[in-house]
């Protein structure tokens, strides 16, 4: 179920380079009402447990630094391969709604929060 989003992709490694905030339904062509991540190494029981599929066929998700899942009323319908390794483990396997927005910590550049 992964997939690629160049455009997504390149909107937050740039943010993520500038150290500028992304709003991430701006950053998104398609309808969803949570969103959130997983980083890779992630246990597929423990993607299960969080978004309610496992998302991968293997033990674990490896095939980016991060992983966007987004929801639609309680059911995953697009997960996204983002290359960036720009996120905070503290921040993943949890849900966020529309109006999420991913942040630079103060005054640094090449990490992103997730913040509602």
């Amino acid at each position: 179920m992964p997939e690629s989003n160049e455009k997504l992709n390149s909107q937050v490694l740039e943010s993520a380079t500038n150290g500028t905030e992304l709003k991430l339904a701006e950053a998104t062509d398609f309808d969803w009402d949570q969103a959130g991540f997983i980083t890779e190494g992630t246990l597929a029981k423990d993607i299960e447990v969080a978004f309610g599929e496992p998302l991968t066929k293997e033990n674990r998700y490896t095939a980016s630094p991060a992983l966007f899942v987004f929801l639609k009323d309680g059911k995953v319908i697009k997960a996204v391969r983002i290359i960036p390794d720009a996120f905070f483990g503290a921040d993943a396997k949890k849900k966020y709604g529309r109006d999420v927005v991913l942040t630079p910590p103060e005054g640094k550049k090449g990490f992103l929060n997730w913040r509602e």
